[in-house]
């Protein structure tokens, strides 16, 4: 027992909690199995490599700002298949495009699913040790523009070097010349480097016209869309009354 003990002290000075936690049930494991030096020691290494890549995994989703209720365990392919084929989602889901470093703009009417499936693949991008940023498209610009010097140093270079950053409500609303020119820097700095996802309520052809320089506008669409997989539509049944509506129905405690 002795002996046990000095080994936990052991672990942590070494800073291995996973491996800390789950010591005694390997000793226990080792004794009922007759397990040999080489497997005892692989479940140890286990243990600890779990418990780091879960942790890895909560800090890459909190920086994500992606929170943890849009996941494909939550989502109905079947829904708006017509719409989303579930076989194009699903590749979506397999984050394929985003190793491949292309980018991703799926348009249509609001409320048919479009944030939701960002959301979710930002998630899976994140369970596969991927850096992932979710922002709406004028909130960052603003951010941006906003921040004090330093701070907007360490913003931008967030945005422009994280595996996937999601842009949700593309050309929702005209920019002005100084987000244009930071949108510019973005999408120059990202190009064939890493993948960026555009959400939009506005079809493509209406894009141009959110920005006040055509050429600059035309510079940013051609990175950051032209090479990108398109999903694109004009109709679709509302995900966010008809699926997230109901579900919330379902939990709502009864009205007095």
């Amino acid at each position: 027992m002795q002996q046990a003990h000095e080994i936990e002290q052991e672990l942590k000075r070494l800073r291995m909690p996973g491996a800390f936690q789950q010591l005694d049930h390997r000793l226990v494991q080792a004794q009922e199995q007759g397990l040999g030096y080489l497997e005892f020691l692989s479940l140890v290494l286990h243990d600890e490599l779990a418990n780091r890549e879960a942790n890895n995994f909560t800090k890459r989703l909190s920086q994500a700002s992606l929170g943890t209720r849009e996941t494909f365990d939550r989502f109905d392919f079947r829904f708006n298949d017509e719409v989303f084929p579930a076989a194009t989602v699903r590749d979506l889901a397999s984050c394929r495009f985003i190793h491949q470093h292309t980018n991703l703009a799926i348009a249509g009417p609001p409320g048919i699913g479009k944030t939701f499936i960002v959301k979710a693949i930002g998630h899976e991008a994140c369970r596969q040790g991927s850096s992932a940023l979710f922002r709406s498209t004028q909130r960052l610009l603003s951010d941006l523009l906003r921040a004090s010097p330093d701070r907007q140093r360490r913003l931008l270079k967030k945005a422009c070097d994280v595996d996937v950053l999601i842009l949700d409500d593309f050309a929702f609303r005209s920019l002005d010349q100084h987000e244009a020119e930071m949108l510019y820097i973005i999408a120059e700095e990202r190009i064939g480097i890493s993948s960026t996802i555009l959400t939009a309520n506005r079809p493509p052809q209406d894009w141009y016209s959110v920005f006040p320089d055509p050429i600059v506008g035309g510079a940013i669409l051609d990175r950051m869309v032209s090479g990108a997989i398109k999903l694109v539509t004009s109709k679709g049944r509302s995900y966010r009354k008809e699926v997230h509506g109901s579900h919330a129905t379902k939990s709502a405690p009864p009205k007095s």
